[in-house]
């Protein structure tokens, strides 16, 4: 029985390392990995120029049942759709599932729990802070049904709000030394 569970185990731990979250050196430890901030500004970059298409390009395919989603997701503490909404399941994944792009998704899936990782250890709420108006702003422009706005308030979400976190991680490991 135990062989059975290793398996199983093993490849979750290969998946989280291909997402960079945690390191394996064969025969001697596997380990979680540090936010790097310079790793995390760049993949902030990244994530959020793919982040700012699927917004964009998603927009005019929203549903009535999508708007409300968002609506509901908006209408609630900015700083939790930022830390949860950053998701599959979450304020992103009505924008994901919309497009329907497999790559898109494959994509978001291997880099996002990165991102979401460090907003889970932000150092302060400032990150958060400044992602309100982002947020709303960009609820508000897909249930108008506007991409272009939602598309520059997704851009504006991760240049802003998230850059900051990477911003804080670099500060605090300066602080450290």
């Amino acid at each position: 029985m135990g062989r059975r569970l290793a398996h199983p185990v093993r490849e979750a731990l290969n998946q989280l390392a291909t997402m960079g979250l945690v390191e394996i050196l064969p025969q001697r430890r596997t380990r979680v990995t540090p936010i790097e901030p310079e790793r995390l500004r760049d993949l902030v970059a990244t994530v959020g120029v793919l982040v700012a298409g699927v917004v964009r390009d998603a927009t005019p395919l929203l549903t009535d049942a999508d708007r409300d989603e968002l609506r509901s997701a908006a209408d609630g503490d900015p700083a939790s759709v930022v830390r949860t909404g950053l998701s599959a399941d979450g304020f992103l994944g009505v924008f994901v599932r919309r497009l329907d792009n497999g790559t898109v998704a494959r994509l978001l899936k291997r880099h996002l729990p990165e991102v979401q990782r460090a907003l889970n250890a932000a150092p302060s709420e400032a990150a958060f802070q400044k992602a309100r108006s982002s947020v709303s702003t960009l609820a508000d422009a897909a249930v108008a049904g506007k991409a272009d706005k939602a598309g520059r308030a997704a851009t504006e979400l991760f240049d802003t709000a998230l850059v900051t976190l990477a911003d804080e991680f670099a500060a605090s490991q300066k602080e450290l030394r």
